[in-house]
């Protein structure tokens, strides 16, 4: 009998022996509006821990599971960022129909519109280093709105 009350309590030790983790929900907010998008990263101050990136929809909400402590915050939404006009240069002398032209110039606006998921932050918050944004992780559940600011 003490065989098993031995080997029952070496099973219940190594199953606790993981790290205590937290359930950190929210949104992710710029000048008091949700980022409708980007990579949220979550970098516990113990390396010997995973970071956590977490992709944000629309309403700028997350849901991660951390372990407890020091945890820091960086974000990236630059996949989001209106690139530049490509309309292609006409060479000189070509003499194309108007209605191409017209579609040429159309389609050239068309790639670059902004993304209505972009959102203009400071290049600090790209980089876990210089983003200074840290919130501390306890047990269970909780409610954190992670402020970026300008």
């Amino acid at each position: 009998m003490w065989n098993k009350v031995l080997v029952l309590g070496a099973l219940v030790a190594f199953v606790g022996c993981g790290p205590r983790m937290g359930e950190v929900s929210g949104v992710a907010m710029f000048e008091g509006k949700p980022i409708p998008g980007g990579l949220l990263t979550f970098r516990h101050s113990d390396p010997s821990h995973n970071s956590v990136t977490y992709e944000l929809p629309r309403e700028g909400t997350f849901k991660v599971e951390i372990p407890v402590g020091d945890v820091s915050i960086c974000i990236d939404n630059r996949e989001f960022e209106p690139k530049p006009s490509t309309m292609p240069a006409i060479p000189p002398g070509m003499n194309l129909p108007p209605e191409v032209i017209k579609s040429m110039q159309a389609s050239s606006k068309e790639t670059s519109k902004v993304s209505d998921r972009w959102v203009k932050l400071p290049e600090k918050y790209y980089d876990m280093e210089t983003s200074g944004l840290k919130i501390v992780v306890k047990g269970g559940k909780q409610q954190e709105t992670i402020e970026f600011k300008k």
